[in-house]
């Protein structure tokens, strides 16, 4: 009488090799797949962060510098930036950059005035490449004179009638960075605004 009973002895080794092989290519692209959606996650998130950072220093920023009567020349100190200037109720303001951290200080213009407490504006901040962070265009500046042609949208001979303001950052949370680059026009000064003030005479630092 044969024996018809097939050979179920279980896998042999080749078996066990090829499907450990096979979960291991599946692992690794499944792996692959979530560390990318996690980066993408923490990108997204990034992006969100520095926007946030960015918008808030600007909204703050445009009420009063618009109505400037009077800007200083920026200037750095101890490795932080400082830029002043006086608002129309007879305010003082400091702008300092330094750390990362964009704050602002606030004085009465009057003698023996004394700050209030630093404002935290925006942090997570870095300078965009060696470009100073604030830059001051005087009233009959020529700031166009060598932009590239057609690239500012006026002639090279175009003439400031008030002072501006340029704020140049890099909003940077992790590998992510998002780059500032915007300009205040101080409508309160003109040529015959004079360069000092008594914002910058004792000023606190």
């Amino acid at each position: 009488m044969s024996d018809d009973r097939q050979d179920d002895h279980g896998f042999s080794l080749i078996d066990v090799l090829v499907a450990t092989s096979i979960m291991s290519v599946i692992m690794v692209m499944a792996t692959g797949a979530v560390l990318e959606i996690y980066s993408n996650v923490n990108r997204t998130e990034g992006i969100t962060f520095a926007r946030e950072q960015i918008g808030n220093s600007f909204r703050r920023l445009d009420k009063e510098l618009r109505y400037a009567s009077w800007v200083s020349t920026p200037g750095q100190v101890n490795g932080g930036w400082y830029l002043e200037w006086a608002t129309s109720s007879d305010d003082c303001r400091q702008l300092v950059f330094k750390d990362r951290v964009l704050i602002q200080k606030t004085w009465k213009m009057v003698a023996g005035a004394v700050p209030g407490s630093p404002t935290t504006i925006a942090t997570d901040l870095v300078p965009t490449g060696s470009t100073a962070p604030f830059t001051l265009y005087q009233p009959g500046d020529r700031p166009y004179a060598s932009a590239t042609p057609n690239s500012s949208g006026v002639g090279a001979n175009y003439e400031l009638e008030h002072a501006q303001v340029r704020l140049r950052f890099t909003g940077r949370i992790g590998t992510t960075s998002l780059p500032l680059d915007v300009l205040f026009t101080a409508r309160n000064t003109n040529r015959n605004t004079s360069t000092l003030s008594d914002c910058s005479k004792g000023r606190p630092t």
